[in-house]
């Protein structure tokens, strides 16, 4: 029995509803088309940006390293994919698609930190549900290692504190750091 089928039943693939092989197929047509795409419509530093997250993207899932075997290295690859590449990315496209030049700001750096944060918390928590899978399967997570009502607990604190940091962020910037008006 496949991991999935008792973590995931719905998903696609355990479910039967998709076979193996279709799944591998828009897998590596995704994967070729999507550089592609990104290549031929966005700047150089977003496709390198998109390639590092595609890299990312399959040491966390496909053998030999499988990043997500580890729990610390799966929550860094989900924590930069989630967090900075994909926020930074979409910034920076919104800025290139409207013409205007890229610039770090306070608001850059507020939003890529307050997500790399939160993304964090959901590499540390998406586990959770899996736990029976996991075990089953020998897969170390924080959750197997710690308990689920642990790291609930603990991924609660960690969001309090990144939502109160952002509070005193916007009380105690200078006035007119976060306008509105870029």
């Amino acid at each position: 029995k496949d991991i999935d089928e008792l973590n995931k039943p719905f998903l696609p693939v355990a479910s039967g509803e998709m076979s193996k092989r279709a799944a591998w197929v828009a897998v590596i047509a995704s994967g070729a088309m999507g550089p592609i795409l990104v290549k031929r419509n966005f700047p150089n530093l977003l496709f390198k940006l998109y390639s590092f997250g595609l890299f990312l993207g399959g040491i966390y899932s496909v053998p030999p390293i499988r990043t997500k075997k580890n729990p610390v290295l799966a929550g860094l690859t989900i924590a930069t994919v989630r967090g900075f590449l994909l926020n930074f990315g979409v910034y920076y496209a919104v800025k290139d698609a409207l013409g205007v030049a890229f610039e770090w700001s306070p608001k850059v750096s507020f939003i890529a930190r307050f997500m790399t944060a939160f993304a964090t918390v959901i590499a540390v928590t998406k586990d959770l549900p899996d736990i029976e899978g996991d075990k089953a399967f020998q897969i170390e997570t924080f959750a197997t290692k710690i308990g689920v009502k642990r790291i609930a607990q603990g991924a609660s604190l960690c969001l309090l504190a990144n939502y109160v940091h952002a509070v005193a962020t916007g009380l105690f910037s200078p006035p007119g750091t976060f306008n509105m008006i870029p």
